[in-house]
């Protein structure tokens, strides 16, 4: 460690006042900051912990130790000692606006709409070319329901789901809840929760244009 003279640090009466307690004895300042943990300057623990809470999710969603180890690339033993280990805080999965937003508040909200889809019976799309809203409160008038798909009566009718809208070529559509829109139009709701995806390229246009008419 390198040591100053106080003469060249400090202001000349903060000097007189340390004098009195400390002349001519070698001192050390603290610094004011806590000392930052194993992982936290360069982030690393936070990817574990999401890593990890993302492995609990899935596994609790129905996921085996197999499918999970092949798709975080880890052993089967790693995973079990994630999933069987010390409890990792995670988020309940329901189709819900309150599980949404659980999801969302945690960073999550991708791993809710994937968990939604799947349960639908639909592939989750490539969503490295979107940027994905938080959970906001969109107006119906927007929303067209394009090509819609058969399912089962029973998973859409609840208006407690959020929607799961795309916007693509300056269109807002619904591709796998257009009877869950059908019926929220048909009660005469003005606006419903919902995951927003905007094609990367179109991302600033729609949030400039459209993001003051959405409400959190």
């Amino acid at each position: 460690m390198k040591y100053e003279n106080a003469k060249d640090v400090l202001p000349a009466k903060l000097l007189e006042e340390v004098q009195k307690y400390a002349e001519g004895k070698v001192i050390y300042i603290p610094r004011t900051e806590k000392g930052r943990g194993w992982g936290e300057a360069s982030g690393y623990r936070d990817k574990l912990k999401k890593r990890n809470t993302l492995i609990c999710s899935r596994y609790s969603a129905g996921q085996s130790v197999l499918e999970l180890a092949e798709e975080f690339f880890l052993s089967p033993e790693t995973i079990k000692k994630i999933v069987y280990g010390k409890k990792v805080e995670t988020p309940i999965f329901s189709p819900s606006i309150p599980s949404a937003a659980q999801y969302a508040s945690a960073g999550m909200g991708e791993e809710w709409v994937r968990i939604y889809l799947s349960s639908l019976r639909q592939e989750m799309p490539q969503l490295s070319e979107y940027f994905m809203s938080e959970l906001i409160k969109i107006p119906l008038r927007l929303i067209e329901a394009r090509s819609p798909l058969k399912t089962d009566e029973g998973e859409q009718s609840s208006f407690e789901v959020p929607l799961v809208v795309f916007y693509e070529q300056g269109e807002f559509s619904v591709p796998f809840q257009a009877p869950l829109l059908e019926q929220l139009k048909t009660e005469k709701r003005n606006a419903h929760h919902a995951f927003v995806f905007a094609r990367n390229q179109e991302y600033s246009f729609f949030w400039n244009n459209y993001g003051k008419n959405f409400q959190r």
